[in-house]
C-alpha cells in the first residue's frame, strides 16, 4: 500500500510539473523558454512539457460583460444606465491575439471603444425617448463596435441595455401626466357611457309614446267605425220601420190585444153615450 502510494504521489507530482491540462472551451498557444511562443493552437486536452516551458490559455466561448455607464441626454439630462455586451476571441487566431493584444483583449480594445460609443448614441436620443428607441440604439452601438474590432481577431454577438436609471424628477412629472391623462380619460369614457344611456332612454321612450300613440289612434278608428256601423244601421231601421209593417207586427203577436175604436170620417174617434 506504501509503495502504491508513493507511485500515485510520483505520478501526479511529475503531472503536474510536466504536463498541462487544457479544459473544454479553451484554447491554447504553448511558450518555451529557449523558442518563445509557438503558432500552433492546442485544443482541449493532457500536453506533456517541461517545467520551464507553459501554455497561455484563452476562454473562447461567449463572455458578457456588463458596464455602468454615466450618460448625457440630448436634452441634456443625467442618466445612469447598465449596458452589456457579449464576446469572444477567434479559437483558431489565438496566437494573433496572444501576440498582438493578450488577455487583457477587453480591456485594452473592446472596453474602451465600448464605452465611447454607448456613450455618444445615447447622447443622440432625448431622455423620455430612452426607453423606446433602446433597440435602435443597441443596434447601432453593436454595429459601431464591430467596426471598431474589425481586423482584430475578436467576434462581437450583441449589446444590450439592461437598465436605465431615469431622472427622478423627470419621471415624477411623467407619471403625474400620465395619472392625468388616464383620470380624464376615466371621465371622458364614463361621459361617454352617459351620453349612450341618454340616447337608450329616449329611444325606449320615443317607442312607447309611438306605442300609446298607434293604440289611441287604433281605439279611435275603432269608435269611428263602430259609429259609422250604428249609423247605418239606424238609417236601415229608420227605412224599413213604416206604419203599415209596426201594425203587421202588432198583429202578428200572439199575445197583443187589440181595441178597436170607431173612427169618423175626419179621422177621429167617434164617442158613444152609453146613457142615451
Amino acid at each position: 500500500m506504501r509503495t502504491l502510494a508513493l507511485t500515485l504521489f510520483a505520478s501526479l507530482f511529475i503531472a503536474g510539473c510536466f504536463g498541462s491540462t487544457i479544459r473544454p472551451g479553451q484554447r491554447a498557444v504553448k511558450y518555451s523558454a529557449f523558442g518563445g511562443l509557438q503558432h500552433d493552437v492546442r485544443g482541449e486536452g493532457f500536453y506533456f512539457r517541461w517545467p520551464w516551458n507553459g501554455f497561455i490559455r484563452y476562454d473562447v466561448t461567449w463572455q458578457s460583460r456588463t458596464e455602468e455607464i454615466e450618460i448625457l441626454s440630448a436634452d441634456a439630462l443625467h442618466v445612469r444606465t447598465r449596458v452589456t455586451v457579449t464576446y469572444r476571441p477567434r479559437a483558431d487566431q489565438i496566437y494573433e491575439l496572444a501576440t498582438q493584444i493578450g488577455p487583457t483583449y477587453y480591456d485594452e480594445v473592446i472596453r474602451p471603444a465600448f464605452l465611447t460609443i454607448a456613450r455618444g448614441e445615447f447622447a443622440a436620443h432625448a431622455h423620455n425617448a430612452l426607453a423606446v428607441e433602446g433597440g435602435q440604439i443597441e443596434k447601432r452601438v453593436l454595429g459601431q463596435l464591430r467596426k471598431a474590432v474589425k481586423g482584430k481577431p475578436i467576434d462581437i454577438d450583441r449589446v444590450s441595455i439592461d437598465h436605465i436609471d431615469f431622472d427622478k424628477t423627470v419621471t415624477g412629472a411623467i407619471a403625474s401626466k400620465v395619472s392625468a391623462e388616464q383620470l380624464i380619460g376615466q371621465k371622458d369614457n364614463e361621459l361617454e357611457v352617459a351620453k349612450r344611456d341618454a340616447d337608450i332612454a329616449r329611444t325606449l321612450a320615443a317607442g312607447r309614446a309611438d306605442s300609446v300613440r298607434i293604440e289611441a289612434q287604433g281605439e279611435a278608428e275603432a269608435m269611428v267605425a263602430r259609429g259609422d256601423a250604428q249609423a247605418k244601421a239606424q238609417e236601415a231601421i229608420t227605412k224599413t220601420l213604416t206604419t203599415k209593417y209596426l201594425s203587421y207586427k202588432a198583429f202578428d203577436n200572439p199575445s197583443t190585444r187589440y181595441y178597436f175604436v170607431p173612427v169618423g170620417k175626419n179621422g177621429l174617434p167617434i164617442l158613444i153615450d152609453a146613457g142615451q
